[in-house]
């Protein structure tokens, strides 16, 4: 049995001209994420011939790791640039019993409030 480790996936269409001030303030929170414990790796990446596409990748070591990151403070920002996107952004949660969206991260934050 091969092990796997549990992956957070946000990808968005960007305008354009919008495209470098998200993918400079993802850079910034990714800075932050790899030093946490349990932070396997942590990238972001454009597909500019592709409409303005942004990729924004967590992997973590276990759900335990993720959940934490989720639940914790520092994932506000996150969710703003989420929300101020135009269009509604593509989020999976890569998980040992199988993938989920969104409702993921409502549900692993308990309704609490974004800022």
């Amino acid at each position: 049995m091969s092990f796997t480790h549990v992956r957070m996936t946000l990808e968005w269409l960007v305008p354009i001209g919008q495209t470098r001030s998200i993918t400079m303030a993802l850079h910034s929170l990714a800075s932050d994420v790899r030093s946490t414990a349990g932070c396997v790796s942590c990238s972001v990446s454009t597909e500019m011939a592709n409409r303005g596409v942004v990729r924004y990748v967590e992997e973590w070591a276990t759900e335990e790791d993720l959940r934490l990151r989720v639940s914790a403070d520092a994932f506000a920002p996150l969710i703003a640039l989420l929300e101020e996107a135009a269009d509604p952004p593509r989020v999976e949660f890569a998980l040992p019993r199988g993938t989920r969206g969104f409702e993921f991260a409502e549900e692993v934050r308990g309704g609490r409030p974004h800022d």
